[in-house]
């Protein structure tokens, strides 16, 4: 019964309280539904509708991310067939060029991987006979193509200058 005793004398003391007994008996009625009407609102604003709109946004953020969950477990196959089939290609490709321009005594200047998986190839200054031995065993024994090329002359006899695209 203390803490009913303190808090009464408490509000005995305050002012707002003094104010209120000071009106008219049918005015307390009033400004005791607007004060209960007052709190009910500061209730609402502060604690209700915060904890409300953070409640829906994470209900929204669960819903879009279990979308995209969803969204890659669908199309999950088929990126990794995609994956395996655009960047394994350029990936081998590459190696394989190298291991045979090595193998053949060829000098690559320079070796540029595409967007489509193609391999482009500079060679100045090599043998002729050794870069037809080159493409030939690229063809034959790694099932590389060549889908385009470019050959010139240079100022010695059976040597050349050549840029190629493989596939």
């Amino acid at each position: 019964m203390s803490m009913l005793t303190s808090t009464a004398s408490w509000l005995g003391n305050n002012a707002v309280y003094r104010w209120y007994l000071g009106r008219e008996p049918g005015e307390r009625p009033v400004i005791a539904g607007l004060a209960a009407l007052l709190v009910l609102l500061l209730l609402w604003l502060l604690i209700w509708k915060p904890t409300s709109d953070w409640r829906d946004l994470a209900v929204n953020r669960y819903q879009n991310a279990q979308d995209l969950m969803d969204y890659m477990q669908a199309n999950e196959t088929a990126a990794r067939a995609r994956k395996s089939s655009s960047t394994g290609a350029q990936r081998s490709l590459l190696p394989v060029i190298t291991r045979t321009a090595n193998v053949q005594g060829l000098r690559l200047n320079r070796i540029q991987p595409e967007a489509d998986g193609a391999v482009s190839v500079v060679v100045q200054a090599q043998a002729f006979n050794t870069v037809l031995s080159w493409l030939n065993a690229l063809q034959e024994n790694n099932n590389v193509t060549v889908q385009r090329i470019s050959v010139d002359a240079e100022g010695q006899p059976g040597i050349v200058n050549a840029q190629i695209r493989l596939i």
